[in-house]
C-alpha cells in the first residue's frame, strides 16, 4: 500500500508560494520542469483518458442508454454506417464533464447541429433542461451496470490501459502520492485497477470517484484535505481541458494527457492557457524530471 507520509514534502520552503502559471521563456522550459517536477508531493490523476482508454465502452454505454430513452432513434444504426459519425462524437467528448455529456453529444448528433466550441456546447447542455441531464445520468449507470453484470469479460474487453503511462507510474510509485480524481463510478475504477493489476499503487481512499462531487475542483480540495496538504503541491493530470481550468485557480499544476480523449483544438488552447501538454513519451520528463 503506497505510503501517505509526507516526512519529504516540505524541503522547499517556498513552496506553498510558488506561482505555478507564470510564464516563462522559452529557454527556460527545461529548468521550470524540473523545478516542477521537485515541488510535486501528489499526482493527482484522472481515470479515463489518463490510465485507462474506455472510448469504446463508453460509446457503447451511451448508445445503450440513448436507446432505452429513445426506443425509435435511428441513430445507433448511424454510427454502424457511418464512420463520421463517431468522429464527431470524439471531437464533442471533449466538451463535457460527467456521464450526461454523453447524452448530449448524441443529442447535438441526432440533430446534426453544428457545435465547435465550449460556449456552444454550453448552451444546448443548459437549454436541454436539469431533468434530461438527470435522467440520462442515471440511466447511463444503469446501462454500465447492465453491460459489466451480464457479461463482465466483454465490457473488461472494452477497456485498454495505456501501458507506457502505467509503467511511469510504477517505475515512480515511491516518488510521490499517486490518487485519483475522476468523475467515474468506483466500482468500475477498482475493477479496472484491479484487471490492470495497478490497485496496489493507490491507497483506497485516494480514490475519488463521481460520489465525491459534480466538480473536479471538489475532488482536489477533498484531496488535499484527507492528506493535509497544500493544493499548491498537487500536480492534476487530466484529458479534459476544461477540468485543468476550473482547477488551475487553487493552485495546482495542470497537466494535459494529450492520448486522451482530445482533439488538437484542446492542445492548442492549452498551450495558449500556459499548461503543459504531455505525450506519452514527454510525460515522465514533465512530471518527474526524468530523461
Amino acid at each position: 500500500m503506497p505510503s501517505l507520509s509526507f516526512s519529504s514534502c516540505f524541503f522547499v520552503p517556498f513552496c506553498g508560494y510558488f506561482p505555478l502559471f507564470m510564464a516563462f521563456p522559452s529557454s527556460y522550459s527545461s529548468s521550470r520542469d524540473r523545478l516542477m517536477s521537485q515541488l510535486m508531493t501528489v499526482l493527482a490523476l484522472d481515470f479515463d483518458g489518463v490510465i485507462c482508454n474506455s472510448a469504446e465502452e463508453v460509446l457503447q454505454t451511451a448508445l445503450g442508454t440513448w436507446s432505452v430513452l429513445n426506443p425509435d432513434s435511428n441513430l445507433p444504426r448511424r454510427f454502424d454506417e457511418d464512420p463520421d459519425v463517431r468522429r464527431s462524437f470524439e471531437r464533442l467528448v471533449p466538451l463535457g464533464n460527467r456521464a450526461e455529456d454523453f447524452g448530449v453529444a448524441l443529442h447535438i448528433l441526432s440533430g446534426n447541429l453544428d457545435v465547435r466550441t465550449q460556449d456552444e456546447y454550453d448552451r444546448i447542455r443548459t437549454g436541454l433542461g436539469l431533468e434530461w441531464l438527470e435522467q440520462f445520468h442515471h440511466e447511463f449507470y444503469q446501462t454500465r451496470s447492465r453491460l459489466r453484470t451480464d457479461n463482465l469479460n466483454r465490457w473488461l474487453a472494452f477497456h485498454r490501459e495505456y501501458p507506457a503511462f502505467t509503467a511511469l507510474l510504477e517505475r515512480h510509485q515511491n516518488d510521490t502520492t499517486l490518487a485519483i480524481a475522476t468523475a467515474k463510478d468506483g466500482d468500475s475504477v477498482r475493477l479496472l485497477l484491479r484487471h490492470f493489476k495497478i490497485d496496489h499503487l493507490f491507497s483506497d481512499e485516494l480514490i475519488l470517484d463521481k460520489e465525491t462531487g459534480l466538480a473536479k475542483t471538489t475532488h482536489l480540495k477533498v484531496l488535499a484535505d484527507r492528506l493535509n496538504c497544500d493544493l499548491g503541491l498537487i500536480t492534476f493530470v487530466d484529458d479534459k481541458l476544461n477540468h485543468l481550468q476550473a482547477t488551475a485557480p487553487l493552485g495546482v499544476r495542470g497537466v494535459l494527457a494529450s492520448w486522451g480523449h482530445n482533439t488538437p483544438r484542446e492542445h492548442e488552447d492549452a498551450r495558449e492557457a500556459e499548461f503543459a501538454v504531455a505525450t506519452l513519451e514527454t510525460v515522465e520528463g514533465l512530471l518527474f524530471g526524468a530523461g
